[in-house]
Parts: C-alpha cells; structure tokens; sequence
C-alpha cells in the first residue's frame, strides 16, 4: 500500500480496487475502511476532522465514518443516523389517480 494523502491522524492509501483511509490512533483492524473513490476519501476524513453529521450519506459510508472516528459521541450519533435511516418508509406512488 501507498500512502498518498495524510491529514491529522488519518492517512489515505491506494490499494488495489481503491483507497484505504486508516485512523492511526486506532488499531488498523479497528480504524480503517475501504472506498472507491480518492475524492470520497478525502471527504469522510474531513467530515471525521470537524465532526460534521452527513445526513445525506448512504449506509456505506455512514458506516465507514463511525469505523474511523476515535470521538465516541461522533460515532453514537452517527449509528443513531444509520438506524432512523432503516426505520424511514420507502414511499410508493401506487399510479391511481384520485376522483
């Protein structure tokens, strides 16, 4: 693996397929998660550094923030997150038009 980006305690890697972001206050097994995307990566690591709440993130990447945030309260309410996204109802228009 190659490192290339590192900002504060997470380093980016390219890895065949992709890119691995990885926490280094956390042990690699614990701190890291696999994307596809340099840009995406270097996303997640900015939403980590400031703690910001990505409501607009699919499961995935959810996912793989609360994998690499060492802040235990980020990681709480990003897991909330995940679960009101599995609770919310799927909308489906049935095609009857009313009247």
């Amino acid at each position: 693996m190659n490192q290339i980006c590192s900002k504060q305690n997470y380093n980016i890697y390219k890895a065949s397929g992709g890119f691995i972001i990885h926490n280094t206050a956390k042990e690699f097994k614990d701190g890291h998660t696999h994307l596809n995307s340099f840009k995406s990566a270097k996303y997640l690591v900015d939403l980590a550094i400031h703690k910001s709440i990505p409501y607009h993130l699919d499961r995935y990447r959810l996912i793989s923030l609360a994998r690499i945030t060492e802040d235990e309260e980020y990681k709480r309410k990003i897991l909330e997150l995940l679960q009101n996204k599995r609770v919310k109802s799927n909308y489906v228009n049935c095609g009857r038009k009313a009247g």
